[in-house]
């Protein structure tokens, strides 16, 4: 079998992964290296990128051995193919607004710049905000909402969604042991204190403070840094709303940086 842990940049996908991988350990489900020739960054949960999934589909023999990523697929030459059974896409979703002000972090931790709210939604937050909508709503179009997963309902019903999830891979039985020991390992404080302890391959750097790029993933967080107008845009953009200059600028930034410095 092979399960991709599927979600929007900063929607929760390297918590979806993490449930998936303590949910594996408690039922012995074997995960199988993948080579590396499958992805651009060995140290990197995301084990299989996107332009190499389908070679790997090709050559790898996932029906007999269990395989494990997580990702950002939203290609839709990706989305709109067919898988087998033995394919099992997850996806996680947020609310878009937390989800921009989780980006907004990100920049200013990972790069050290001191940055406005205001400033950042300008020129980056709107853009990737059209990215979320453009991931979430090809999802949604090409895979059904069956395997979707959404990460209020894991902060406020963790064992209902996460028994869930664990049906999704076909785990069943799940006692409330188990959700309990579940809820621990993958809390923020222990994938913080792993990354601090050099045991997690999320986010790698030499950085001492890596474990900032984890933050508390707060339902709502995002009334405390929109302005009315941010909010009445990023309502517009949610709906499909954007401008051809806007889109443009959006290719420039996004799309076609990671076309020419090939960033999957």
């Amino acid at each position: 079998m092979l399960i991709i842990c599927n979600g929007a940049f900063k929607s929760g996908s390297s918590w979806l992964h993490a449930i998936v991988v303590e949910l594996t350990k408690l039922r012995k489900l074997n995960i199988v290296e993948t080579p590396q020739k499958y992805t651009n960054d060995i140290n990197s949960p995301g084990t299989i990128t996107e332009s190499r999934l389908q070679q790997f589909i090709n050559n790898e023999d996932y029906i007999a051995e269990n395989y494990l990523t997580k990702s950002h697929f939203f290609r839709e030459s990706t989305l709109r193919k067919y898988y087998s059974n033995d394919v099992r896409i997850l996806f996680i979703e947020r609310d878009m607004r937390d989800a921009i002000v989780s980006h907004f972090f990100h920049i200013r931790n990972k790069y050290r710049v001191s940055l406005n709210f205001s400033i950042y939604y300008y020129l980056l937050g709107r853009y990737k905000s059209y990215e979320i909508m453009l991931f979430n709503s090809r999802c949604v179009e090409y895979m059904g909402k069956s395997n979707f997963f959404h990460f209020s309902d894991l902060k406020n019903n963790f064992e209902e969604t996460v028994t869930d999830i664990a049906l999704a891979i076909g785990i069943t039985n799940l006692t409330s042991e188990e959700l309990v020991w579940l809820k621990k390992e993958t809390s923020i404080e222990k994938l913080r204190s792993e990354l601090r302890n050099g045991n997690s391959k999320y986010y790698p750097s030499k950085r001492k403070d890596n474990w900032r790029l984890f933050r508390e993933g707060k339902v709502g967080e995002w009334k405390n840094y929109f302005s009315d107008y941010q909010l009445r845009d990023i309502t517009k953009i949610e709906r499909g709303a954007f401008s051809f200059l806007s889109k443009l600028i959006y290719f420039l930034v996004f799309t076609l940086r990671r076309i020419v410095f090939n960033i999957e």
